[in-house]
């Protein structure tokens, strides 16, 4: 039996062939576009369903699977597979509802207290750096803050002009001198001008290359303050002595009350 093809048809078809190509194409281009835009494909945090006092064990009725998009993820953040591992540890500090639950959140056991390392999300790096007493800053820091890296330094040309640049923000303070524990009144440590922070790899090598090559400040930012600020400029000594740049820097933040 012979088969009749009508050739009138075929442009027909492969204009229907391509057609058909074009708008799988099209799908997955406008997929691709939204996980990018969205942060990628959600990953399942745990989080607190209500407000935790410090120092209370966690209770599978206080957490929550919640979804953020991986590009948000920190390595010290809890998925929510691993809360058979939390339940019936105390909490370090108080934690609010909707907060994500971290790692660092935690009171650690005696085994983990003996061991700095066994603190240290995977994949992370902790790394210490020298805030001498005169600064002031040195003596006020706890294990469980938040600061922002900051670097001065001379620059590589003919006039050698100083600089101020930041280098890192909102960094985890793993432990100040020999305490890893958030402590209240006078600390027993005779190193509180050693401050350890929590670093990803390209972190820590950018840090151990401008210990090198200038003199680094801390900033004390709020615990609930997780902003990183983009595009910020450098300082140098005409932001200090010109009239007009100095007034640009002195915006504020409008602040009603600090407790």
């Amino acid at each position: 039996m012979k088969l009749n093809f009508d050739s009138s048809r075929a442009p027909l078809l492969v204009s229907l062939a391509v057609a058909l190509a074009g708008c799988l194409l099209l799908a997955v281009y406008i997929r691709q576009f939204q996980e990018a835009a969205s942060g990628g494909e959600p990953v399942m945090l745990l989080a607190l369903r209500k407000d935790v006092p410090a120092g209370a064990p966690l209770e599978e009725e206080m957490l929550i699977a919640h979804a953020v998009p991986e590009s948000y993820v920190e390595a010290r953040q809890v998925s929510a597979s691993d809360m058979p591992r939390v339940l019936g540890v105390r909490t370090a500090i108080e934690l609010g509802a909707n907060q994500t639950l971290s790692w660092t959140d935690l009171v650690s056991t005696p085994r983990e207290r003996a061991s700095l390392s066994e603190r240290i999300p995977q994949g992370m790096r902790a790394m210490s750096i020298e805030q001498p007493r005169r600064r002031g800053l040195a003596d006020l820091l706890r294990p469980g803050d938040r600061v922002d890296v900051l670097l001065t330094r001379h620059e590589p040309n003919p006039d050698r002009r100083a600089v101020t640049l930041y280098l890192l923000q909102n960094i985890l303070v793993l432990a100040v001198g020999n305490e890893i524990e958030a402590f209240h009144g006078e600390r027993a440590s005779t190193r509180a001008d050693l401050i350890t922070l929590l670093l990803t790899v390209d972190q820590a090598s950018l840090l151990a290359h401008a210990q090198r090559s200038g003199e680094l400040s801390l900033t004390l930012r709020n615990e609930n303050d997780l902003e990183i600020n983009r595009g910020l400029p450098k300082t140098d000594d005409s932001d200090v002595l010109v009239e007009t740049k100095r007034e640009r820097r002195q915006r504020r933040l409008t602040i009603e009350r600090v407790d």
